[in-house]
């Protein structure tokens, strides 16, 4: 649920039903609807709000930020689930194409460490090129690029409140 605090932002919900409707839409007829994957960045700006907002709201209430315990609601939030799928993954990897064994475990380990993006930029892949070889964890690279975020802004924040309160 988007809210911050007791505080559910409907906007923020309408959002994100347009956002789902524009990805699903793009998967299922990704000829027919063109910018589809518009809404994974709306879903990146509506988490940057969020814990903006969240991070923000601590800051000014106790002048800093649980940095462990913010990381640790984060881990409890998503960690099991991307556990999960990633160890199913993993274990079916034996009845995938021997030729893809490689490859696969590369980006299972790569998106266990929240890499995903770079390791597919250094790979050189082409998300959208239909000739990719189809990996069974290429759409971690956006919860990859989400916990990169969720792991430098708290940091960014605190870096800003504390120039800020040395040059009011």
């Amino acid at each position: 649920m988007s809210s911050t605090g007791n505080k559910i932002f409907l906007e923020v919900q309408g959002l994100r039903a347009i956002a789902i409707l524009m990805v699903l839409l793009y998967h299922i007829w990704p000829e027919s609807v063109s910018g589809g994957y518009i809404g994974v960045d709306v879903f990146f700006v509506i988490s940057g709000f969020i814990i903006t907002r969240l991070l923000y709201t601590e800051l000014l209430e106790k002048n800093t930020i649980a940095v462990a315990a913010f990381f640790s609601k984060r881990a409890l939030r998503l960690l099991p689930a991307a556990l999960l799928v990633l160890l199913f993954i993993a274990v079916l990897i034996p009845f995938s194409p021997k030729a893809n064994w490689e490859s696969i475990t590369n980006q299972l380990v790569a998106s266990v460490f929240y890499v995903q993006n770079w390791h597919m930029s250094l790979q050189a892949v082409d998300y959208l090129g239909g000739d990719v070889h189809q990996s069974p964890v290429k759409h971690f690279w956006t919860l990859s690029v989400e916990e990169q975020f969720y792991i430098v802004w708290p940091f960014i924040l605190l870096l800003c409140a504390f120039i800020g309160s040395r040059f009011k």
